[in-house]
């Protein structure tokens, strides 16, 4: 009888389900349960050793001295009960539902009870992709900062730097940020504010909202404040609220450009304007895409076919072919900031009509000539930071006269020209270079093409006129677009060109493509033994989106025929004003 009992008993349906459904199961119906969580006076029974074995919140609390080792009951202060419910029935049956309402609390209860995985699956979605807005980004930034919740920061702090002026003027959660907060904010080089006046008005207000336990802050706080930015007449608003307050002293100094950088750690992204470089011979233009103005800048000695590339504030120009006709192997860095070039280590070899990108801090020569029609395979890349060139992996063919862009940590070269068979033709195809691995790989063209040009956005390279192949003695009006693995994508509709045009300056502007200058030149002579050519000195864009290209009143300077060949990038330029400036302690 006793054995039938026990078989009776082993047969039961509940204790042959997997442990998963198992604990589910007993936590639905409440067997066994040995300990009880307590929010707003509800209370939770649940299972002292599935809670130890799985978050080390409640391990702790159960294996030590806690009176909750002892009596099992653990109370959760400042935690809604619907969120204790969320949480439990994560932890028993791996599953959560949470919806946009119930995320933040949700969010802020695993970060306090360690419940890691659960911070980092869901997170992403509810607060990166749906919650993040105008309204709500000084809130979740400060969770976020609270919790190290990196994505959520990243996400929320984007909101804040476009938006710092209307937040700190208008959002009452700007007056509620804690000190560490607030510095971890104004520290941002990504604030979008003109002048520096914005972040110290900003301070000023919070502080004026704090109690006195918070005015010994001020000090601390008020260092992060980029007071070398400011203009004199901002200074004077500066020193005489100082003064009126009391609450700081201010030490005078007088400083140049680089001093002013030195001293407050450099520029805010809204302290810059984007233009359009261009360089031809000696001659550097500047072209400002909202007043469609050109400005002229600091020139450099006499260079043509030379590249150019612009990082952050700082322009970078390589190789080219001088007036005598010789090569040159020099690379050159031009401070918008100081207004003035520097000399730096040259290439170890000559090169024209090459190509030189900007990934990762290091400056790429790739490919070119060193003579006429003496096309080269080798490459190399110069550390901004070590100041030295370095070889990599030579391209797997000798190239010219190619469209080049850098897109996610890859270079791309599309087209150009090579030797490769004892006499030029055109290259049908891509090569990419992973960085990473120093490997350069090949990718089939649907056609030829050469003296394109690249703009990488919208995840793949827009690719802008240039010859299509050496059986057509004319320029193109045709563009397509590439994605990351380098193959044409047909979807991606981009318009004809208003003219046939190669050699072109094309770069990015924000949203749009610039196209600046070019030819239209004919590769062999006429029936009458004339060379016909035509140069362009138009500048044309367009924006994904558009249906035409459009053309811009103003025109290339310095040249009333048109010119091609020549550097162009996009260049950020200060609009910080020169005079004394104060520091604060």
């Amino acid at each position: 009888a006793d054995v039938s009992v026990a078989m009776s008993v082993l047969m039961q349906p509940w204790l042959c389900l997997p442990l998963p459904a198992g604990l589910k199961q007993l936590y639905q119906e409440q067997r066994l349960c040995d300990a009880t969580i307590v929010a707003e006076g509800k209370r939770f029974p649940c299972h002292r050793m599935l809670l130890a074995a799985v978050n080390p919140y409640f391990r702790a609390m159960f294996v030590s001295s806690f009176k909750e080792s002892q009596d099992g009951e653990v109370l959760l202060q400042d935690m809604a009960p619907s969120t204790v419910q969320t949480i439990l029935q994560y932890l028993y049956m791996e599953k959560i539902s949470v919806t946009s309402e119930t995320a933040q609390a949700v969010f802020v209860a695993a970060s306090r009870l360690q419940i890691l995985p659960l911070t980092g699956s869901w997170v992403s979605y509810f607060f990166l992709l749906e919650q993040v807005s105008l309204e709500n980004c000084l809130v979740l930034y400060e969770l976020g900062y609270a919790h190290g919740e990196q994505a959520l920061l990243r996400v929320a702090m984007r909101q804040i730097s476009l938006n710092f002026r209307h937040l700190s003027l208008e959002d009452k959660s700007f007056l509620h940020l804690k000190p560490s907060t607030l510095i971890s904010i104004i520290s941002s080089d990504s604030l979008v504010v003109s002048s520096e006046i914005v972040v110290y008005r900003a301070v000023r207000r919070w502080m004026k909202f704090q109690t006195s336990n918070c005015r010994p802050f001020l000090s601390k706080i008020m260092r992060h404040v980029r007071f070398p930015l400011l203009t004199q007449e901002e200074l004077r608003e500066v020193q005489l609220e100082s003064a009126h307050c009391g609450d700081m002293r201010l030490r005078w100094k007088r400083l140049n450009r680089q001093e002013r950088l030195q001293e407050c750690g450099g520029l805010r992204q809204g302290m810059y304007n984007k233009c359009i470089l261009k360089t031809k011979d000696f001659q550097v233009g500047c072209f400002d895409p909202q007043t469609e103005k050109w400005e002229k800048m600091t020139p450099l000695k006499c260079l043509y076919c030379a590249r150019c590339l612009a990082v952050a504030d700082k322009l970078y120009v390589t190789g080219g072919v001088h007036t005598d006709d010789s090569y040159s192997d020099t690379l050159h860095e031009y401070s918008s900031f100081r207004g003035r070039w520097t000399q730096l280590p040259s290439m170890s070899m000559p090169r024209a009509s090459h190509g030189f990108l900007n990934c990762s801090q290091k400056l790429y020569a790739v490919g070119g000539w060193c003579r006429y029609e003496d096309y080269l395979d080798s490459a190399e890349c110069f550390d901004l930071m070590a100041k030295t060139w370095t070889p990599i992996s030579r391209l797997p063919y000798s190239l010219s006269h190619f469209a080049a862009t850098v897109l996610k940590n890859k270079l791309y070269l599309i087209g150009g020209v090579t030797d490769k068979l004892g006499s030029w033709y055109v290259s049908r195809k891509v090569l990419i270079y992973k960085v990473s691995s120093n490997v350069w790989t090949q990718v089939l063209l649907d056609a030829q093409c050469y003296w394109s040009g690249a703009v990488s956005m919208n995840n793949g390279i827009y690719v802008i006129g240039g010859w299509p192949d050496s059986g057509n003695l004319h320029c193109s009006r045709k563009c397509f677009f590439l994605d990351e693995d380098g193959r044409v994508d047909k979807d991606v509709m981009i318009p004809k060109l208003p003219v046939e045009i190669a050699g072109a300056g094309v770069v990015r502007w924000k949203k749009r493509i610039y196209v600046l200058g070019g030819e239209n030149t004919y590769l062999y002579n006429n029936h009458d033994g004339e060379n016909e050519e035509e140069y362009y000195n138009t500048i044309y864009y367009w924006e994904p989106g558009d249906h035409r290209w459009t053309q811009c009143l103003e025109r290339l300077p310095f040249s009333n025929w048109g010119i091609s060949g020549f550097g162009c990038a996009t260049l950020k330029l200060s609009k910080l004003i020169v005079g004394d400036s104060i520091t604060q302690y």
